[in-house]
């Protein structure tokens, strides 16, 4: 092990790299605390870290009085490397929609934000310009399962106001406007949740969540989105597809 990575971490990352390999199998149990602690030459707190960590974040349950146990992974999850291949949509009710699961938003807040440079700044704006900002939590059932803040062009969406977000589909309704984000740019890191992050997700802070930030355009690349979202990793999986040379 690199004793200069926190032990439990680089636990952690074995763990998932077996569970990934199906070293693991779904429904199998792992092995023991103890047995951990011997292989790999750490102490028992160190594995309980780890292993606290990854029931948490879903690939791993805990069966009372009969040990831990890799969980189902054939439950369905987001998979954020799609996007619909004839309307171009990747919204995050599109590809729940396609996973077979039921969402929800909750509103947080709606309206106006007037001369943000940073703003502006992301949408290609002019520093006068005004956006429309729209944060949410979106649910899966009843599970609150990604942050949204959202901010898109004024001149785009004059009528937004008039519109549920809560019921309605946002990129629906910037479809009907002709701007559905169709390119994307994006940047994603892992950080911990906050307390206000952590409150909202239904996690405990610190838990390490997927950050995801991601300009959209439209189909005559003029930038209409602006996104900082946070989400759960156990709702979430990530897809790399490499080109052969």
């Amino acid at each position: 092990m690199d004793y200069r990575m926190p032990l439990y971490i680089q636990l952690q990352d074995i763990i998932i790299k077996k569970i990934e390999e199906k070293k693991y199998l779904p429904g199998e149990a792992i092995p023991s605390e103890r047995k951990m602690a011997e292989t790999y030459g750490v102490n028992r707190m160190t594995v309980k870290s780890a292993i606290n960590k990854l029931v948490e974040q879903g690939y791993l349950i805990r069966k009372p009085g009969a040990g831990t146990y890799v969980a189902q992974r054939d439950y369905k999850k987001i998979d954020l490397s799609y996007i619909d291949e004839i309307t171009g949509n990747s919204g995050v009710t599109a590809m729940l929609t396609r996973s077979g699961m039921e969402t929800s938003s909750k509103v947080l807040g709606f309206g106006e934000v007037a001369h943000s440079k940073y703003l502006n700044y992301k949408l290609a704006l002019g520093g006068d310009e005004t956006v429309y900002g729209l944060h949410r939590v979106r649910l899966a059932g009843n599970q609150p399962f990604a942050i949204e803040y959202t901010y898109m062009p004024k001149q785009d969406f004059e009528d937004i106001e008039n519109f549920d977000f809560s019921k309605v589909s946002l990129y629906d309704y910037m479809d009907t406007k002709g701007h559905m984000p169709r390119h994307f740019i994006q940047n994603l890191i892992i950080c911990e949740a906050n307390e206000k992050v952590a409150e909202l997700l239904g996690v405990e802070r610190g838990t390490a969540v997927f950050k995801i930030e991601s300009q959209g355009a439209d189909k005559d690349y003029n930038l209409v989105e602006y996104t900082k979202s946070y989400m759960n990793p156990a709702f979430a999986e990530f897809r790399f597809l490499a080109e052969e040379k």
